[in-house]
């Protein structure tokens, strides 16, 4: 099941689309195991190809109606629901992460970081917010997600872009042709977004203010290695079950945007539209009819369990989260079944699971309010409000973080919680040092 969580971006997309989502826009991602997983799976197949880290690749969906991917380096991906929407074919989505791969592998976001550094102080306050972000979560990494300070040398920016764009698409079609796939889905990609062009009036645009190459242009550069030796594959009929699956769930996510206001006529995103309309109670008992029929299905139970405990009815959820659950579910199963033990008081076993489930996700503040809860149940309020801080971090709120980082201190165990209280003293510090809204 989803969760949604508002994460500010300032952005300069390495994006796939001329359709490009705005810098400082708040962004909302839908989270959802199912479909996170599964894009995770197709991303991770063409890491293989490319040379990458397999266990890097991190995919989230964008609640957007823009149709559009774009990567911030890290092994994160991101693709709107639009795109998803609009292409039917997963070789398709495919082709669009295999471009966004491509722009990981060419180091692009490094060479992006760079060239920022070099034009604006302002970037290093940026950076900051990402590097909290990162190391509130236990990451030993920065988390690069605060992009976006205008360049003083626009043109040459621009241009730059564009080159990057063109060795993308030639390292996607490459990770297409080594995983079988012939480059026609990638050109069939090209071909929407050339109608776009025309519609918006983009396509007359001179060169050197366009972000992205000509549509027109890059199909042809396509087209040129193109090969038509007849013996490319398709999608195995699993990949396209998988797929209708998400895309017909994520439907019943957007739902409210306008372009899907109809009830889903299959019975699993009927449920999940259901419920968000608050129908319920109808909605548990279309899922518990589905998870009869297919008990072995994991993405069924969890949607039933999220749906028991958001209605009230946490013990009930904990029965089927403790048939679906493992130290290797995806980190939104963990945080879920962490909620309904917490709404059940069983703080011991919540706290287990978000201890490591903290470390799994970087975009997860939700993790740190139910550590801070499951805390509190035990009696440890210098943690508790640890936790929070995290949290508060988390969320860019950092005048708050720095006074729960203060009561957490005060309140902590010396002998008990020692590693804590050095992991709260130096977020403090570090927040002192750079001045930063406290």
């Amino acid at each position: 099941m989803k969760n949604f969580v508002r994460i500010f971006l300032i952005i300069i997309c390495v994006s796939f689309s001329f359709s490009q989502i705005k810098a400082e826009e708040d962004i909302t991602i839908i989270r959802d195991a199912e479909i996170e997983e599964t894009l995770t799976e197709i991303v991770q197949k063409i890491f293989d190809v490319a040379g990458l880290r397999k266990k890097s690749a991190k995919v989230y969906v964008v609640h957007s109606d823009s149709i559009n991917a774009f990567t911030i380096g890290n092994g994160y991906v991101f693709v709107t629901s639009g795109l998803m929407m609009k292409f039917k074919n997963p070789l398709n989505l495919i082709a669009v992460l295999s471009h966004e791969t491509g722009h990981l592998a060419a180091g692009h976001i490094d060479s992006m970081v760079s060239r920022l550094q070099n034009s604006s102080s302002n970037f290093l306050m940026a950076m900051l917010a990402g590097m909290l972000g990162g190391l509130a979560t236990g990451s030993e990494e920065a988390l690069a997600v605060l992009l976006g300070y205008a360049m003083t040398d626009e043109r040459l920016f621009l241009r730059f872009s564009r080159e990057q764009e063109l060795a993308a698409d030639a390292l996607g079609a490459s990770y297409l042709e080594k995983m079988g796939y012939d480059t026609q889905a990638m050109i069939e990609v090209f071909e929407v977004f050339e109608r776009m062009e025309i519609i918006g009036g983009a396509a007359s645009l001179p060169t050197y203010v366009r972000t992205h190459p000509k549509s027109i242009d890059r199909i042809s550069a396509l087209q040129k290695r193109q090969k038509t030796n007849g013996k490319s594959k398709k999608c195995t009929p699993e990949l396209v079950e998988k797929y209708k699956r998400i895309t017909e769930k994520l439907k019943s996510y957007v739902g409210n945007s306008g372009l899907f206001e109809q009830i889903p006529q299959e019975d699993y995103p009927k449920a999940i539209y259901l419920h968000r309309k608050g129908k319920s109670k109808e909605a548990i008992e279309i899922l518990k009819k589905i998870v009869a029929r297919k008990p072995k299905d994991v993405y069924y139970k969890e949607t039933l369990a999220q749906m028991l405990s958001e209605s009230g009815n946490p013990s009930e959820a904990i029965k089927y989260y403790k048939q679906i659950y493992s130290p290797k579910s995806h980190v939104l199963i963990k945080v879920d079944y962490a909620q309904a033990l917490v709404q059940e008081k069983q703080a011991d076993s919540a706290i287990k699971i978000l201890e490591t489930a903290k470390y799994e996700d970087r975009f997860n503040p939700e993790i740190f309010r139910l550590l801070a809860n499951a805390y509190g149940q035990k009696g440890r309020q210098g943690l508790s409000f640890f936790m929070l801080a995290q949290e508060q971090i988390l969320l860019q709120n950092y005048h708050m973080a720095y006074e729960l980082l203060k009561n957490s201190l005060q309140l902590m165990d010396k002998k008990t919680e020692a590693s804590y209280i050095k992991k709260a003293q130096y977020f403090k510090q570090l927040l002192e040092r750079e001045k930063i809204r406290i």
